[in-house]
């Protein structure tokens, strides 16, 4: 769920950025969606995440209670 800037307080970097899941809602879908992300900053209750939907990147500030960590795959050689 997205949430205000203002209530989010002041953002933390994350660097390197972290692999994360988070659960989105966009306007034109009903239900939200748990989307593979990046988290690039953070305060006490929000997180900024970098996801791209419909081929476009976009950064989504989001609860810290709709944020789940993940991993990564290793990479193939």
């Amino acid at each position: 769920m997205s949430f205000s800037r203002e209530l989010a307080g002041l953002l933390a970097s994350i660097d390197p950025p972290q692999p994360v899941y988070a659960d989105i809602a966009f306007e034109t879908i009903p239900e939200k969606l748990h989307l593979p992300c990046f988290a690039i900053a953070a305060s006490e209750i929000a997180v900024l995440v970098e996801t791209a939907w419909q081929g476009r990147r976009q950064e989504v500030l989001v609860d810290r209670d709709h944020v789940f960590r993940r991993t990564l795959r290793p990479r193939a050689h």
